[in-house]
């Protein structure tokens, strides 16, 4: 009994280690098209390095994509973006809600924003200077970062 509990545990682990995150690379084009057309809209297609697909075990498909300028956008399995981080140049202002510009211009003149993430609740955005700042899901500011 204790060689057919211990035989079933090892597989379980085998097949969790296994199939607990796959990777794949893809082109541009095999990306959701909401995806697709982000990157058209606001980067320059033809600039992507690479594009990865994270299928992990008990969550959803992520996609990530870099470019060729050290800018990193990850999406969600729907194509939605959730993330960009830009390094040090400012990301697109096209793509941050008006109350986050306003405030941030507002508040921190000489910043711009480098890094957006957002999720169903919160947008969080980090600065030129190094601050992190967090809005609520309408783009209302709730605090500074630690």
């Amino acid at each position: 009994m204790k060689s057919i509990i211990k035989g079933l545990l090892f597989v379980a682990v085998t097949l969790t280690a296994n199939g607990a995150q796959a990777q794949k690379v893809l082109k541009v084009n095999q990306l959701p098209q909401p995806a697709q057309n982000f990157i058209q809209k606001h980067f320059d297609a033809r600039n992507v390095s690479h594009v990865i697909e994270d299928d992990e075990f008990f969550s959803s498909k992520e996609y990530k994509v870099a470019l060729s300028d050290g800018t990193e956008i990850e999406f969600d399995s729907k194509g939605n973006w959730t993330e960009i981080d830009s390094d040090l140049q400012p990301v697109p202002q096209a793509i941050v809600p008006n109350n986050i510009r306003q405030y941030v211009s507002k508040s921190f003149p000489n910043n711009q924003i480098v890094q957006i993430s957002r999720s169903s609740r919160k947008y969080e955005v980090e600065l030129t200077s190094g601050i992190d700042l967090e809005f609520d899901s309408k783009g209302n500011f709730k605090r500074i970062d630690d």
